[in-house]
């Protein structure tokens, strides 16, 4: 079998109440000079565990598809998320991954399939002139095997941002991204003191006190 192709496509990606919808394929010159015939796609193996997987890492699967939609020149698919199993403890990725699609931080797809027998051609006078002069390999035929989110927009800075908007915690940009969230700021404000409300008795003086003095001297009661 010929080696799995990754394409990454820059989709349109559109967030639902249960996952997402994206264009995972179109017939359209990439930026590697090649078209992948959205009607020349085999998906039967895929259809039978049809897992989304983040950037293309196996051991990061975070949900599925549940439809895809094959038109003349696109094809589109249809993502929900996994849910957080019951009793589940700590940061749980697929949530991670679905607040950053549904607030457009990550909004692209990539696909991995390989080329059938007799669906790869050199592209012809007709090809470029359908295409474009750029255009150098058309996919006639091809196998889909996995579909990803591709993180081309989650870079550093957009990460901390989700942070601070409260869709990614510190703790999960550490441990999924590597990213280390600035640290709040505290403040402390110095009031002043309160002013006490209690009267202060008022001064006495010297000669006052010399009387009180010789009244208590004389045994009388001093008022």
């Amino acid at each position: 079998m010929n080696s799995m192709i990754v394409k990454a496509l820059a989709a349109e990606v559109s967030a639902t109440a249960k996952g997402f919808t994206a264009t995972i394929t179109a017939e359209t010159l990439d930026r590697d000079g090649e078209v992948l015939i959205p009607q020349g796609m085999n998906s039967r193996e895929f259809d039978q565990n049809p897992v989304l997987f983040w950037n293309h890492d196996y051991a990061k699967p975070v949900g599925k598809c549940v439809g895809l939609k094959r038109g003349e020149r696109a094809i589109v698919g249809e993502f929900t998320f996994a849910k957080k199993p019951d009793g589940y403890v700590g940061e749980f990725f697929p949530e991670v991954a679905a607040a950053l699609v549904g607030q457009g931080i990550v909004n692209a797809v990539s696909v991995g399939y390989v080329p059938e027998s007799g669906g790869v051609r050199r592209a012809t006078d007709i090809d470029r002139k359908k295409y474009g002069d750029e255009v150098q390999t058309i996919f006639s035929r091809w196998k889909l095997l996995e579909v990803s989110l591709a993180p081309l927009q989650a870079n550093p800075d957009a990460l901390i941002t989700a942070v601070k908007k409260g869709l990614v915690s510190p703790v999960a940009a550490k441990q999924f991204f590597g990213v280390e969230a600035p640290k709040r700021t505290v403040v402390t404000i110095e009031l002043p003191a309160a002013r006490s409300t209690v009267a202060k008795p008022a001064p006495i003086s010297v000669a006052e006190i010399a009387r009180r003095e010789i009244a208590r001297a004389r045994g009388s009661i001093y008022l």
